[in-house]
């Protein structure tokens, strides 16, 4: 499959700081949508797995067209901040990832960092299924809801599968240490 341009579709880029580590998340948006609905995809996502994270402090948001290389600041629309708790230094690196596939055959995500340490999966198979977390469920059911926010590099709606997976990432566990 040739690769398609970054810039392929347009981007909303929301900057947020959690567990003492700044990190970002990226949601695609096609072209019958605005950076605005994606802000309000995204928050409510993030709304459905709050419960699930560490405090998450929303820091910023950027927006890039597409075909264009720049970003450009936008004002965040959601809600300034989302989970509870300070946490430890370490659960900066623990991660969920939602996950899915373009009738392309793209692969799209969303991964959100700060997640809560005894949030590993049921059975410690390091995924949450729709079917074990109401929250995970309705996030996804968000996530599939229209076809023109959360899109994938070719710009086509994914079908977003129903689990997320969970984890540690290697290169924030590295960072840490």
């Amino acid at each position: 499959m040739a690769p398609i341009p970054s810039n392929n579709t347009a981007v909303l880029f929301v900057d947020y700081d959690t567990c003492g580590e700044s990190h970002t998340m990226q949601l695609r948006w096609g072209d019958g949508a605005t950076a605005s609905d994606a802000m309000t995809k995204l928050d409510a996502v993030l709304t459905e797995i709050t419960t699930m994270f560490r405090l998450i402090t929303i820091t910023g948001a950027r927006a890039r067209q597409a075909s264009v290389n720049i970003t450009l600041p936008v004002t965040w629309s959601g809600a300034a901040t989302y989970g509870s708790g300070a946490g430890t230094h370490d659960e900066s690196a623990k991660y969920l990832d939602f996950i899915g596939r373009s009738p392309g055959g793209r692969r799209v995500r969303l991964s959100v960092f700060g997640l809560i340490t005894a949030v590993d999966g049921s059975g410690h198979d390091y995924r949450i299924a729709s079917t074990d977390d109401a929250n995970v469920a309705a996030a996804v059911i968000e996530l599939n809801a229209d076809a023109e926010t959360a899109v994938a590099i070719d710009g086509e709606k994914p079908i977003w599968y129903p689990f997320v997976d969970v984890g540690e990432n290697a290169y924030w566990r590295n960072r840490i240490r």
